[in-house]
């Protein structure tokens, strides 16, 4: 394994692992982990890409929310980070882009320089400490890709892809048309919207207020994806229920109810040597979700 020593203006000391999940519910834990990691400074953006036009490209059939600053919610992403960070997380797959992503990418470039040379020798992954995002929207991958400043930009790569309706086992929900060609670590599913396509299925359609976002992406690759693998879901209750009717193997399931945030972790022996190493290398023997 590399030294815990790396040569970068990135460094993981100061340490993330004294923060639990239970961390981010305290204001005074979130503003301690923003200050000790400049998460402000990371999520910094132009005042233009804040301000969210809601009638857009895909002709919205109705305004569902106001034109006003979109504010990070830092508690979520200290979160993110601290995971990212903690379990020596190799490739996201994120749904959706945002704030996230940067936040997201920042953890891989601490971690990059440390262990990259651990995860090239070690794990059968082609660009190690990497973001990789899916989105709905153009516009919405050129703003994310504007607040990946300087050496955040090496360390994220997000793509649109449109969206299809499909039914699983009769149930209505979306997938992307395309997604990245990647085994990741760990999952964030915040996205798409409700409002991403505006197709309809036998009458049915998902771009109104009534409905619910509700993709099934990982139900279709669930047994492409190793032990130790966490699965994010920033708050869409219906679509975790979805997905834990669904999913077939050991899966951990919690909520935490004060963030909002569903956790899932796949707990299962390890496939060969080289999982073993890396659920070793990432998880240090422990799983997240007891």
């Amino acid at each position: 394994m590399a030294s815990d020593r790396g040569q970068s203006t990135f460094e993981l000391r100061p340490d993330a692992d004294g923060f639990g999940i239970e961390s981010f519910s305290d204001a005074a834990a979130v503003a301690r982990y923003c200050e000790l990691f400049a998460i402000e400074t990371v999520c910094a953006s132009e005042a233009e890409d804040e301000l969210v036009s809601r009638h857009d490209a895909i002709q919205r059939p109705v305004a569902v929310y106001e034109d006003k600053p979109y504010a990070p919610r830092y508690a979520k992403l200290c979160l993110l980070h601290a995971l990212a960070l903690q379990r020596r997380v190799i490739t996201v797959l994120e749904f959706g882009s945002g704030f996230s992503t940067a936040i997201l990418a920042d953890a891989m470039a601490r971690l990059a320089p440390v262990f990259g040379d651990w995860a090239s020798s070690n794990t059968r992954c082609d660009r190690p400490f990497h973001v990789f995002a899916v989105e709905e929207e153009q516009r919405f991958v050129e703003i994310t890709r504007r607040r990946l400043r300087g050496v955040l930009s090496a360390h994220a790569t997000v793509s649109r892809s449109s969206l299809d309706i499909i039914t699983h086992d009769s149930r209505i929900a979306t997938v992307f048309s395309r997604l990245p060609n990647v085994a990741p670590d760990l999952i964030y599913l915040d996205g798409p919207s409700q409002y991403g396509t505006t197709a309809e299925l036998n009458g049915f359609s998902f771009a109104s207020r009534a409905r619910m976002p509700m993709s099934a992406d990982i139900l279709r690759f669930e047994f492409f994806l190793e032990p130790g693998t966490l699965v994010i879901i920033d708050g869409r209750t219906q679509n975790a229920r979805f997905l834990r009717s669904y999913l077939r193997r050991n899966w951990a399931y919690r909520h935490d109810r004060s963030l909002d945030v569903h956790f899932l972790e796949l707990q299962e022996e390890p496939i060969g040597p080289l999982n073993q190493r890396k659920l070793e290398f990432c998880l240090k023997g422990k799983w997240l979700l007891s």
